[in-house]
């Protein structure tokens, strides 16, 4: 190896231990924050040592990576499988420091406990947990989770640091557009939108009648589109309908692409009703109520047209946007038609640049048009020369056939995982509707179930959720390059020290 290939591997290495070192500090200080609800609930003191001990290790080791040996790596950008392996070694710490609280209080164990904390990372919303029995404390650190993992965990990094190679991770976990000139500042648009959005949704619930604490959790939950809810009812426990409707707006809104939302504020409400995805969300959402509303009348679940009509767009916004909230008693009681529609939602997932899960409308909206275009080329008028030209953010922009190509291939991709998640389910004994739905919501991190997963749950299917939250929320193929990465070093360094 040359001397200025080492250079460049130990300024990389460099860069990467900054950018982990960094998130690390940050993470591990947000995990303290729970202990600050003891001025109000005194009898949650003996959980506190549970959130202090792995905060202060996770910040330790975090302050080691980041200063340790100096920054030797100021102005280094790096490079995509790097700043992937950056991005899933800050996810995976992240799980382990977060799940532990859930085993120093003896509430899980510790295989529940990770499925716990990608659960909530990852905002897909599945428990093993009675949120009706769990100390306040812990049900913080829950919602905590959803409002960090709900824009990217690394935003975190990006917002306390602006020239840090670590910002190569921004872009990698998904975030590919820029509001404002530069990562960081994009980054704290992002956040600044992020938390008004839930400040002003706590507002309106504790108009509602919510308890302080239970509207600042249901905001967050709705906001990051995760699901955790303060009560096991979920959202039906409060029997309100204008508390289904503030929460259905948060849903839309957290499952909105965070340029078009700033678009909004500005005033360019024609760029974002032009939008590709907001025709393709809105007109989704309408079809999906009609049909599924039918379906509740049609079977006798539902009498009143009116209560089937609200049930169905409730539930179809709660399973679009990922979110998992839930106003019906069980989904396993559901006719088979609409876990059909449900499940394809789940798959779909709302905007690119949210905080939803699933394909992303924008890759099906791209394919679509692509196989439509190619159609016409084949089979439409001759001679004709056919535009490929997609609504985006308000402009008429050429959509070109890597585009096409690129979306194409990660919604076949995705579709793979799902049919091999689901035959591994199966393969744990659950049955079709079981395996196929309950590994949908963990894929599109939509945390919803027929009861496959839950409390009872053995290990091997906790884990085999866990992984499809994980790799839902990387985008899969993102996931896959950061642990090949990752291997690639560790491999170097091992075979160095020898």
């Amino acid at each position: 190896m040359s001397a200025q290939l080492k250079e460049a591997n130990r300024r990389a290495t460099q860069a990467m231990a900054n950018a982990v070192g960094t998130s690390a500090i940050i993470i591990g200080a947000v995990e303290l924050v729970p202990v600050c609800i003891l001025v109000w609930s005194p009898e949650d003191t003996r959980l506190a040592p549970s959130f202090i001990f792995p905060a202060l290790f996770l910040m330790a080791a975090g302050y080691v990576l980041r200063f340790a040996k100096g920054d030797k790596s100021a102005g280094y950008m790096l490079e995509r499988r790097d700043a992937a392996a950056c991005m899933l070694a800050v996810w995976l710490a992240a799980i382990v420091a977060y799940a532990l609280p859930f085993v120093l209080a003896h509430e899980l164990d510790p295989v529940q406990a990770v499925f716990e904390a990608t659960s909530g990372l990852t905002t897909t919303g599945l428990s093993v947990m009675d949120p009706d029995e769990c100390p306040r404390m812990l049900l913080l650190h829950r919602s905590l989770m959803h409002y960090l993992g709900g824009v990217g965990l690394v935003l975190v990094l990006t917002c306390m640091v602006s020239r840090s190679g670590g910002l190569g991770m921004y872009n990698v976990e998904g975030h590919v557009d820029r509001l404002l000139p530069g990562t960081a500042r994009t980054a704290r648009t992002i956040l600044a939108i992020y938390s008004g959005i839930i400040a002003l949704g706590a507002v309106a619930y504790r108009i509602l009648g919510m308890s302080a604490f239970d509207a600042i959790n249901t905001s967050i939950s709705a906001v990051s589109t995760g699901g955790f809810s303060t009560h096991v009812e979920s959202i039906a426990y409060f029997d309100s309908r204008p508390v289904e409707a503030v929460s259905a707006v948060l849903m839309l809104a957290g499952a909105t692409n965070f340029l078009l939302l700033f678009l909004l504020l500005r005033g360019k409400v024609e760029s974002f009703a032009h939008h590709i995805e907001t025709r393709v969300l809105f007109g989704v959402v309408a079809v999906a109520s009609v049909a599924i509303a039918a379906i509740l009348v049609a079977s006798g679940c539902c009498t009143d047209a009116a209560d089937a009509l609200w049930t169905a767009f409730f539930q179809t916004v709660s399973a679009i946007t990922s979110t998992g909230f839930q106003i019906v008693p069980s989904f396993a009681a559901l006719p088979s038609g609409i876990l059909l529609v449900l499940v394809s939602l789940m798959l779909a997932g709302s905007m690119a640049g949210s905080t939803s899960g699933g394909i992303k409308l924008y890759r099906i909206a791209v394919s679509f048009s692509g196989l439509l275009w190619s159609l016409q080329e084949r089979y439409g008028t001759k001679h004709r020369i056919y535009g490929r030209k997609i609504n985006r953010f308000g402009k008429r922009v050429v959509c070109t056939e890597t585009e096409v190509r690129e979306a194409a291939t990660f919604a076949a991709t995705y579709i793979l995982v799902f049919a091999i998640g689901s035959f591994a389910f199966a393969l744990c004994g659950a049955s079709f509707q079981e395996a196929v739905f309950d590994f949908a919501s963990c894929l599109g991190n939509a945390g919803i179930g027929v009861g496959f997963l839950g409390a009872g749950s053995g290990p091997v299917e906790l884990g085999i959720g866990a992984f499809g939250m994980l790799l839902g929320r990387l985008e899969i193929v993102m996931a896959f390059i950061g642990l090949a990465a990752l291997l690639e070093r560790v491999k170097r360094r091992v075979a160095h020290g020898r």
